[in-house]
C-alpha cells in the first residue's frame, strides 16, 4: 500500500528542494528523485492521519489539481490521444509533486496491462472512491470519455459550492474572532491601568468594574490553565471525532446549530445528489453506488441515512422516502428520488435536487452576514455597554468627587 513520505533534497544548481511523495517504499523515492536529479538529504514517511471534515465530503481531496487532471486527461483522451500518451503529457504542480508522481505511477501501471481505474485505486488520497468507481464503470462501459466530462463538471461545481458556504461563513468568523482579540486585549493591558489609577484614589468601585477587575486578575493569573485547558480540549475533539460513537454525537451535534446546520445538510444534499447521478450515469447498480457513497461521506450521521437508503433500496420499500423515515434529507429531495425511480428519469430528477439545493446555499452563504448580523450587533453592543459601565461609570464618580 503506498505512503506518503516527506523528503528534502538538492537540486544540481545547488537548491534545497522540499515535497511529499507517494510510494511503496522509500527506495522508490530514491529512485524517482535520482530520475529529477535530486541529491536527497532526508527522506521519512509521513504517517496519514483522516482529517476531520467539517462539511462532510472529500475531506484530504486537493480539489484544484484534480480538476486539472481530470479536465486534461478528459480533453486530451476525446482528441483520440491513447492514455499512455496522455498521461506523459500531463503535468500537475511542480516536478515533485505527488500528483506528477501518481501519474507517473499510474502511467506505468497501465504499461503493465492494468486498467485505469485500478492504477488510481492505489493513491485513494488523491482520487476519492466515487472518482475511481464511475471510472471503472465507465471504462466497463466504453464511455469514458462522457464520464471524465461530467467528473470534471461535477467537481468544479463541488468546489465552487465549498467556496461559497466557506465565504458565507468568513465575515461572522472574523467579526467573533476580533471580538476575542479585543476582550483579551482589554482585560490584559487596558484594565490593569484603570485598577493602578482607580486604586490611587481609594474609591468604591461598582459591581460592574469589579467584576470586570476580577476577570481580568483572574486571566492575568491562570492563563497557562486556561491555554491548558484549550489544548486538552482540542487533542480530546480530535479523539473523540475518531471514535464511532462519539463522532456521531459530534456531527449530530453540527448538524442541529441554527442555520449552519441547515447549511451542511443542504450542501451535503447537493454533493450527494451531484455524485449519486454521477455514478448512475456510469453505469452503475442503485445500490452499488449508494454503498460507494456511503464510503465517500466523512459525516456519519449523513452517512448512516445513505445506509438507510440503501436498505429500503435493497428490500424494494423504495416507496417508503419520506420524511418520517430520515432525519436530515428533506422531504422535497426524497419525492424528486422516488418520482425519477418510477419514471425512469432517476438521473435528471438527481440533477434537479443538485442544483435546487445548490442555489439554496449559494442563497443562505450570500445571505448569511445579513442574517447574523442581528446577533453580531446584539453580541458587540453587549461587550461595549459592559465595558462602558466598568471603566466609564467609575471614572464618572471620580469626576463627581472631585466637583465635590
Amino acid at each position: 500500500m503506498p505512503i506518503q513520505y516527506k523528503f528534502q533534497a538538492i537540486s544540481d544548481d545547488g537548491r534545497t528542494e522540499d515535497g511529499v511523495l507517494t510510494a511503496e517504499s522509500t527506495q522508490q523515492v530514491l529512485n524517482h528523485l535520482a530520475e529529477q536529479h535530486l541529491i536527497p538529504i532526508s527522506v521519512k514517511a509521513v504517517k496519514a492521519t483522516a482529517p476531520f471534515s467539517f462539511w462532510g465530503f472529500f475531506g484530504g481531496v486537493q480539489y484544484a489539481d484534480l480538476i486539472m487532471f481530470t479536465n486534461n486527461l478528459c480533453t486530451l483522451y476525446k482528441a483520440g490521444i491513447p492514455l499512455l500518451r496522455a498521461l506523459s503529457i500531463i503535468k500537475v504542480g511542480g516536478s515533485g509533486s505527488r500528483f506528477n508522481y501518481a501519474i507517473s505511477q499510474i502511467r506505468l501501471s497501465l504499461q503493465s496491462g492494468r486498467q485505469l481505474s485500478v492504477a488510481m485505486s492505489e493513491f485513494d488520497d488523491l482520487f476519492p472512491r466515487f472518482y475511481i468507481a464511475s471510472v471503472a464503470a465507465g471504462e466497463e462501459s466504453g464511455k469514458l470519455d462522457e464520464i471524465l466530462e461530467e467528473l470534471a463538471d461535477m467537481l468544479e461545481r463541488e468546489l465552487e459550492l465549498t467556496r461559497q458556504i466557506k465565504s458565507g461563513i468568513r465575515y461572522p468568523t472574523m467579526v467573533v474572532l476580533a471580538l476575542i482579540a479585543a476582550f483579551i486585549i482589554m482585560m490584559t493591558y487596558v484594565v490593569p491601568k484603570f485598577v493602578e489609577f482607580f486604586s490611587a484614589f481609594n474609591a468604591e468601585l461598582p459591581i460592574a468594574t469589579r467584576m470586570l477587575i476580577g476577570t481580568s486578575n483572574f486571566l492575568a493569573e491562570y492563563w497557562p490553565v486556561l491555554v491548558g485547558l484549550v489544548i486538552v480540549g482540542v487533542f480530546t475533539f480530535r479523539m473523540l471525532s475518531k471514535h464511532e460513537k462519539s463522532r456521531f454525537a459530534i456531527d449530530g451535534a453540527f448538524l442541529k446549530l441554527p442555520i449552519i446546520g441547515g447549511l451542511i445538510i443542504k450542501g451535503n444534499v447537493a454533493r450527494f445528489s451531484l455524485m449519486f447521478r454521477i455514478l448512475i450515469q456510469s453505469g452503475l447498480p442503485i445500490v452499488k453506488s449508494l454503498d460507494i457513497l456511503t464510503g465517500s461521506v466523512k459525516n456519519s450521521v449523513i452517512a448512516h441515512e445513505i445506509v438507510r437508503l440503501k436498505v429500503l433500496f435493497t428490500e424494494g420499500k423504495d416507496n417508503r422516502l419520506t420524511g418520517e423515515e430520515f432525519v436530515c434529507f428533506p422531504d422535497l429531495a426524497l419525492q424528486m428520488i422516488s418520482i425519477g425511480l418510477e419514471s425512469g428519469s432517476l438521473e435528471r430528477m438527481l440533477n434537479e435536487v443538485s442544483r435546487h439545493y445548490s442555489q439554496e446555499v449559494h442563497y443562505t452563504s450570500s445571505h448569511l452576514t445579513s442574517i447574523l448580523e442581528p446577533i453580531l450587533t446584539v453580541g458587540m453592543g453587549g461587550f461595549v455597554l459592559i465595558l462602558a459601565l466598568s471603566i466609564f461609570l467609575p471614572m464618572w464618580n471620580l469626576i463627581k468627587v472631585f466637583n465635590g
